[in-house]
């Protein structure tokens, strides 16, 4: 009898017991998400290039192509802000050499040379990429050690990010060092119907081949600056 009632005792215990399982699962789960949305950033759409109206004009090109604020990504653990380009410049570049290329996996290695091959100082400098195939440096100005340190650090910190979406990151810094360069190229691919792609507007021709048979005005670019940033 004493048995039987210890055994009734336990199963009364049991919805307590399963409950209290369950809240415990549901708040390790909750943990766990809290952990992941403070460390990682939804990329939402896959598309990486920048959308113009046809008739888009300078202002709505800068609107478009210079960003503003922080980087959402890696901003706030950089410390950096497209807002202050010059303080931001210094710290980016700094990473080319806090994370050394031969730090980097193979697999990361092909990506980063996927990216630096793709984008340059073009403005500044007469290297064809910031990087070669191999994965050397091309270029020593400030602009292109940020573009490497950049391309780094996401690469080994954020690696969900597609080579695309880091390029891309990287082409709006380049928007801010050379504003009026990269908003003339802008508005010259827009005027000639094509998408505004990071592989457009690293492409170091473009404006050459553009101005050939430009369609439209690209004018009110006194007022933009040339460069920011020491090369």
């Amino acid at each position: 009898m004493e048995h039987h009632n210890k055994k009734s005792k336990t199963l009364e215990y049991i919805p307590y017991i399963l409950l209290a399982l369950t809240t415990i699962l549901v708040l390790f789960n909750q943990f766990q998400i809290l952990s992941l949305s403070g460390n990682k950033f939804s990329f939402g759409s896959s598309s990486t290039s920048i959308k113009l109206s046809s008739n888009a004009d300078v202002n709505e090109v800068i609107n478009k192509l210079i960003p503003k604020g922080d980087p959402e990504v890696y901003g706030s653990e950089l410390g950096v802000s497209y807002d202050d380009p010059v303080k931001s410049l210094s710290k980016l570049a700094a990473l080319d050499t806090k994370i050394p290329t031969k730090s980097l996996t193979q697999e990361q290695k092909q990506r980063y040379i996927e990216i630096g091959t793709k984008i340059s100082c073009e403005f500044c400098c007469s290297a064809p990429s910031v990087i070669d195939s191999q994965g050397r440096d091309l270029c020593g100005c400030s602009h292109a050690l940020s573009f490497r340190g950049l391309a780094k650090y996401i690469i080994q910190n954020y690696p969900e990010m597609s080579n695309d979406q880091i390029l891309l990151e990287l082409t709006k810094w380049k928007s801010i060092y050379y504003p009026r360069n990269m908003v003339e190229k802008a508005l010259l691919a827009n005027q000639n119907g094509l998408e505004l792609s990071p592989s457009v507007l690293n492409d170091r021709a473009l404006m050459q081949k553009l101005k050939s048979g430009q369609k439209g005005s690209v004018g009110q670019l006194e007022d933009i600056p040339e460069m920011v940033g020491g090369c």
